[in-house]
């Protein structure tokens, strides 16, 4: 039973001839011509897809990326001490490192859109996490080249390491003379090369190919030397940026835990912020305001979960402000309305002034001319260019149609005479205006 589980493990069966291993990854170091021209536009592709942060793009740049094949080739050179083709991997990866570098320089250069997106802060921050998929993914990459049935495997592999990214990533740091992308995408970019590398390494001596037999043990053991001088270097930044995120994201679902748990009477929370990398959070309240001891107790209820935690607490608004609010408001209507009601006051007593001015114009009148049973006044503005003036309308009725000449000289008359009692020379007459003999109005 445990001899048929364990043969469902075993990679024998399927491994390619150790030469036919050779030949293929040999092959792959080469890049050149065809593999060249497809490295630079997937670099464009990359830079592309970071630069307006489509993750779709960005993985259509990495299937298609020769960049695997030189990595393969450097740790298959070190697992079988091939020094030759070890030089021959690292002069092929370094032309692509610098083409790389280049050709998404000069996209970032000339591209419009300089806004660095998710996609690009996402390869600036490198962590033991990365060391792990570097690592891992090397390792099903070499596996696959072993196997006669590659499958799917390496396309699989060229999305999981991301190289293609980080090289974008730091082009467009140099573009932007933002050396913090330059250089947390470039470390970004040795994780996944030393691992890829050192996967392949580790997977050449599992999988027993042949060692090269002029290689003496002194070459052996400085190279040997080297790797793991490299793999320690590259890792303990890895590993105490790991420890910070860690420490972040713990403290991130600390103070969310802390926010959703604040309740204070007749108090909203409104708005919260959590800056893990600063330990702060910073609180904003509705309501009737809290006091100092509340704020206190909130500081030492978050001290007590995380002592080196700060925080921030601000005042939105409070009731005692909209009171205040309410009041002025209320204050205003009532002053609005004092106002209406002096308006209409003040309307009124002129309509009434202008009636028993009215009325006495009429019994003035009437002393000279007998026949008029009817005078009204009204008062309007007469506008102009220059100025506005008021004129006043006497409209006269009277009881027997006068002729036309009478009309004439009553209006006239009238006119005069209103001119000098109400002191003003905008005077506009009108003898029985509702009949079609009336003459024309006389100012």
């Amino acid at each position: 039973m445990l001899h048929k589980i364990a043969k469902n493990f075993s990679l024998a069966h399927e491994q390619d001839s150790p030469l036919a291993i050779h030949d293929n990854i040999v092959s792959g170091i080469v890049v050149r011509g065809t593999n060249l021209w497809i490295l630079m536009i997937a670099i464009v592709i990359a830079s592309v897809g970071l630069n307006i942060n489509s993750t779709a793009v960005i993985i259509g740049a990495m299937l298609i990326s020769p960049l695997m094949g030189p990595i393969i080739g450097i740790g298959y050179g070190l697992g079988t001490y091939d020094f030759d083709l070890v030089r021959q991997a690292l002069k092929n990866f370094l032309f692509t490192v610098i083409v790389s570098l280049v050709v998404s320089t000069l996209y970032f250069s000339v591209s419009p859109l300089n806004e660095a997106h998710s996609e690009l802060l996402a390869r600036t921050s490198p962590n033991i996490y990365d060391v792990l998929i570097a690592f891992f993914g090397g390792l099903a990459g070499f596996i696959a080249i072993v196997s006669r049935q590659k499958g799917n495997v390496i396309t699989g592999v060229a999305i999981a390491t991301a190289l293609m990214p980080p090289l974008c990533t730091a082009g467009y740091g140099i573009a932007t003379n933002q050396w913090s992308f330059l250089i947390g995408a470039l470390y970004l970019f040795t994780i996944n090369t030393v691992f890829i590398a050192l996967a392949a390494l580790i997977a050449t001596r599992l999988f027993g190919q042949p060692l090269i037999l002029q290689a003496d043990s002194t070459k052996k053991q400085i190279a040997n030397s080297y790797v793991s001088a490299i793999v320690f270097l590259t890792l303990i930044p890895s590993v105490i940026l790991g420890m910070s995120f860690i420490s972040q994201d713990q403290f991130n679902r600390l103070a969310k835990r802390f926010v959703s748990g604040i309740k204070i009477e007749n108090n909203y929370l409104l708005q919260y912020e959590i800056t893990p990398s600063k330990r702060h959070i910073s609180l904003v309240f509705g309501g009737i305001g809290l006091t100092n001891q509340q704020k206190e107790d909130l500081i030492q209820q978050l001290r007590l979960q995380s002592p080196a935690a700060e925080l921030t607490i601000q005042q939105g608004f409070s009731f005692s402000q909209l009171g205040e609010i309410n009041v002025e408001t209320q204050l205003l209507r009532t002053e609005l309305a004092r106002l209406r009601d002096d308006m209409t006051a003040l309307t009124t007593a002129k309509q009434q002034d202008t009636v028993s001015l009215a009325q006495n114009l009429l019994t003035e009148i009437q002393v000279f001319y007998p026949d008029v049973n009817s005078l009204s006044l009204a008062k309007t503005e007469h506008n102009s260019e220059d100025n506005a003036q008021e004129e006043i309308v006497l409209i006269v009725k009277v009881t027997k149609q006068p002729t036309t000449t009478n009309s004439t000289k009553l209006r006239n008359t009238l006119a005069t005479w209103a001119k000098k009692r109400l002191e003003n020379d905008n005077i506009l007459v009108l003898i029985n205006p509702d009949t079609s003999t009336t003459a024309q109005p006389t100012r």
